[in-house]
């Protein structure tokens, strides 16, 4: 405890400890200041007191040097020199020599201009020296006063003309009093000082803590309940000063607070209302996958229907509602929030009521400093909307047969003919005398067979691309299904004089579906008739790649521009101006295409053709060649 008060000191601790030193630090210096000046103004009282002394004494000594009374002399030296404060009185010839003193041991001493006692006047100039100077002695420090005895007049009698200075009189007057006096001054204003500073430090600290402190526990114990979800905690205001706005702003504050989070609770509310009334399933998880919330339609696909706890595990959730994708292990979610980006997958379910198709969203969601903290994922019922594509592709299969309809009339017509006339021969031998032989009847009988077996190939073939997918993806040779379209379209091509060229002689397994497959064919080598009304090239070609299935229709008609081929696969979009159909054609074939797990993709240049291109994924190699469909004879 009392290191985390070292180490975390409380506001007291620093308001004391600042005020203290503030009041300490401006207490001291004042003190000092106070002291120091007073030394020197009773230095100065000193100085004059001891330089007036001096001249005085001059003034007796010259008088009495001119009478010849050195007695007299000696006797005010000894008395001056044993008065209180003076430490000692000399007379210093112009030599150095002491004369007359008040301290017999110094009679006689010559004084050197080289000792530390004359350098302090003797070391600079003389206009610049003065005629007192303080001493630092072991016994204390004495405050030397020197008065120069000059050559006047009528000392000139014994002393001659020619020396500017006869001698000086020094008096050291002893400054311990003063040094004394000066330490009980400073001893008195410390303890002063430190009683003022401990009165002021009490009442400031009685203030503070009365006026910031409490007030400040108090604001601190509003705003901890506040933090702690009671709304209704407010601060007391108190007089109206600083503290009392400050209180008065943290509970205008808190009033805020509390009408932003009623607002808030209700559009929480609104928004859950909300994501409860969607239809489509919504589930939002967490990075561990765990459930934070949910929707009343994902809890519907939930058996029982019971809404999941928070933190359940969303992996158990999604199994139990069916989930069962390409990756089971896997759900969008999971990939979502390890990827950072959307991922969508489709469902196939098939229970009771039927099969049923789910589309699978799952978005990650980020924090505000861009890091995924979740995931929410939005099951979607698509199944009414998977009808309506099968219906829409089945649409679209009849219209392309209903373009080739008059042609297939003509293929099925000189079968028909060929029936008829060889009936009629048959009605004109039984009519003839003695009938026919078994021979002829059997020739014409052969030439019937053969006629209704190839009507029957054809019709066959219209009922094959009338039929609705079963929606099984297995091994298909893209090869034999795009024979089979040409086939179709053959009685057409030849009417437009369009030339045919097939390369699909090698087997080109693929993983798809195939009347999807034959669909897409079928839409890709009309849109290449249509491009070519008035003769042309139509090539066609299927083989296995190393990347996969490639198969490429390919015409000579005029291209597609550059404005058209930017949205070449959206729905209601023809590829050429003036075009015939649907506008749905390339739309469907992409769909179909990615259905069958692969891609297309178009070339084309203005005036030189244009060329589809279907990458489907290549099938795993069989054990045994693939089987090759069976024909009646007589099929076309």
């Amino acid at each position: 405890m009392n290191l985390r008060l070292l180490l975390r000191p409380s506001l007291r601790t620093k308001l004391g400890l600042l005020a203290a030193a503030a009041t300490a630090s401006v207490i001291a210096a004042t003190a000092y200041l106070t002291v120091q000046f007073f030394q020197k103004q009773l230095l100065e009282v000193i100085t004059e007191s001891s330089s007036a002394q001096s001249d005085a004494l001059r003034v007796v000594l010259e008088e009495q040097m001119v009478a010849g009374d050195r007695k007299v002399l000696r006797r005010l030296v000894w008395d001056l020199g044993h008065s209180p404060g003076i430490a000692w009185i000399g007379l210093v010839d112009w030599t150095g020599q002491v004369r007359i003193t008040s301290d017999p041991a110094a009679q006689d001493r010559v004084f050197s201009r080289d000792s530390p006692d004359c350098k302090v006047c003797h070391s600079v100039a003389p206009a610049q020296r003065m005629h007192s100077a303080t001493l630092v002695r072991p016994e204390g420090s004495v405050l030397r006063s020197v008065t120069p005895l000059f050559n006047r007049e009528p000392c000139q009698r014994c002393h001659g003309e020619t020396r500017r200075l006869n001698g000086v009189l020094i008096i050291d007057r002893s400054l311990v009093p003063l040094e004394t006096a000066v330490l009980a001054g400073r001893t008195q204003v410390a303890v002063g000082g430190a009683a003022a500073v401990f009165a002021l430090l009490g009442s400031l600290g009685f203030a503070v803590e009365r006026l910031v402190l409490v007030r400040l526990k108090r604001l601190r114990q509003a705003a901890r309940a506040l933090g702690e979800g009671d709304l209704a905690a407010r601060a007391a205001v108190g007089p109206s000063d600083e503290m009392g706005e400050l209180a008065r702003d943290f509970n205008a504050m808190a009033d805020r607070l509390a009408t932003a989070m009623g607002h808030l609770a209700a559009q929480r509310g609104q928004l859950h209302e909300l994501v409860d009334g969607i239809g489509d399933g919504v589930v939002l998880v967490d990075t561990r996958l765990q459930v934070v919330t949910t929707n009343r339609a994902f809890v519907g696909r939930l058996p029982g229907g019971v809404r999941p706890s928070t933190a359940s595990s969303y992996l158990e959730l999604a199994r139990s509602a069916g989930f069962g994708g390409t990756d089971p292990d896997t759900t969008p979610a999971e990939r979502a929030l390890t990827s950072g980006r959307l991922e969508k997958e489709m469902i196939r379910f098939t229970g009771p009521a039927g099969e049923r198709f789910e589309e699978i969203y799952a978005q990650p969601l980020r924090s505000a400093e861009g890091a995924v903290v979740g995931a929410i994922e939005v099951w979607r019922d698509i199944t009414e909307r998977k009808a309506l594509e099968a219906g829409l592709e089945q649409s679209e299969r009849l219209a392309g047969l209903g373009i080739i309809a008059s042609s297939v009339a003509h293929e099925v017509g000189n079968p028909l003919a060929s029936i008829a006339t060889a009936v009629e021969g048959l009605l004109r031998r039984i009519d003839e005398p003695g009938g026919t032989d078994t021979a002829e009847l059997r020739e014409y009988l052969e030439i019937v067979r053969n006629q209704v077996f190839r009507c029957r190939g054809v019709t066959q073939r219209l009922l094959g691309f009338a039929r609705v997918p079963v929606g099984q993806p297995a091994t298909v040779d893209a090869a034999r299904a795009a024979r089979e379209v040409l086939a179709l379209v053959g009685p057409q091509a030849r009417e437009q004089h369009v030339e045919v060229k097939a390369l699909l002689d090698a087997p080109a397994r693929a993983t798809a579906e195939e009347m999807l497959l034959e669909q897409v064919f079928l839409n890709l080598v009309l849109n290449a008739l249509n491009a070519m009304p008035t003769g042309g090239t139509l090539e066609v070609e299927a083989r296995e790649e190393a990347e996969g299935v490639r198969i490429t229709v390919t015409d000579t008609g005029p291209g597609i521009s550059d404005s058209v081929k930017e949205h070449l696969f959206q729905p209601f979009r023809r590829a050429r101006a003036g075009g015939v159909g649907t506008g749905l054609g390339l739309f469907i074939s992409q769909t179909l295409v990615q259905r069958c797990g692969g891609k297309i993709s178009a070339e084309s240049a203005p005036g030189k053709g244009t060329t589809f291109t279907v990458w489907l994924k290549r099938a795993a190699p069989a054990s045994g060649p693939m089987p090759t469909p069976t024909r009646e004879p007589g099929a076309a």
